[in-house]
């Protein structure tokens, strides 16, 4: 044991490592193995059918408590200075007066663009990922050798899309006001104290036998005035090859 313990101890050696930079002759004196396929699969707020997850329990579960189902798979939009201010008619407020400029002492309520129920399926079969030359003619006319790295898609393996979009388009309204102060700042509620609930891109208001007696179909969706759906295969056939370029490349 003591010999062993001897021999280890003189047979320790410092170990140094540092990075080095690499031009492109160095780059195409590295060997190395074959490239990479890669299967990629996005899915947003989908089963393992495709279709969208407002089940019990689900993602956008439209069972869900404060519209934290529907409403958390919504993605909204705020145009700059779309706000509407308030009219009385009769016993009843309306807020339906285009306002752009709301200050402190005439506030307004925002309006938003709502994609509702959002989804899509997008899977990659194939993406092949190598390390290759480029060949190109530089501005004398002389062959120059850049290393590369390269994506390319086959046409046998094509990307499926599936329900891919949103289920409805709705232009809602926040339940509280808000102000545009002194610097540009849009305030919403007040400045000591902004709203917790009450926005127009959370609300989740679905179609039933009340608003929608004669539309079977709709009863259950959530309300709005176009949805779009895509579905299909995208057969690609290509490569997309990412090199450094410098002022040796025409385009460069």
């Amino acid at each position: 044991m003591k010999k062993m313990m001897i021999l280890l101890l003189f047979s320790t050696s410092i170990v140094h490592a540092e990075l080095k930079t690499l031009d492109s002759q160095a780059l195409r004196d590295v060997e190395g193995q074959a490239g990479a396929d890669l299967s990629l699969k996005f899915s947003l707020n989908h089963t393992s059918t495709y279709q969208f997850d407002d089940g019990v329990g689900g993602v956008c579960d439209k069972t869900a408590n404060s519209n934290t189902g529907l409403g958390y798979c919504h993605l909204g939009l705020s145009v700059n200075k779309r706000f509407v201010s308030s009219r009385v008619q009769g016993a009843n407020t309306f807020w339906d007066v285009p306002e752009s400029d709301p200050t402190l002492a005439n506030p307004a309520r925002k309006l938003w663009l709502v994609f509702k129920g959002i989804q899509g399926t997008v899977d990659i079969q194939k993406l092949g990922l190598d390390g290759v030359d480029l060949v190109y003619k530089n501005d004398g006319g002389i062959d120059q050798i850049k290393p590369s790295m390269q994506l390319s898609l086959d046409a046998s393996m094509p990307i499926l899309i599936r329900n891919f979009g949103f289920n409805a388009l709705a232009i809602e309204q926040d339940d509280f006001t808000s102000y545009i102060d002194s610097n540009g700042k849009v305030v919403e509620g007040s400045a000591s104290t902004p709203p917790t609930s009450g926005y127009g891109y959370l609300k989740a208001t679905t179609y039933n036998a009340t608003n929608a007696p004669t539309s079977l179909y709709d009863q259950g969706k959530e309300t709005g005035f176009v949805g779009m759906r895509m579905n299909g295969n995208l057969a690609i056939q290509g490569k997309i090859m990412m090199f450094g370029c410098d002022s040796s490349h025409p385009r460069c």
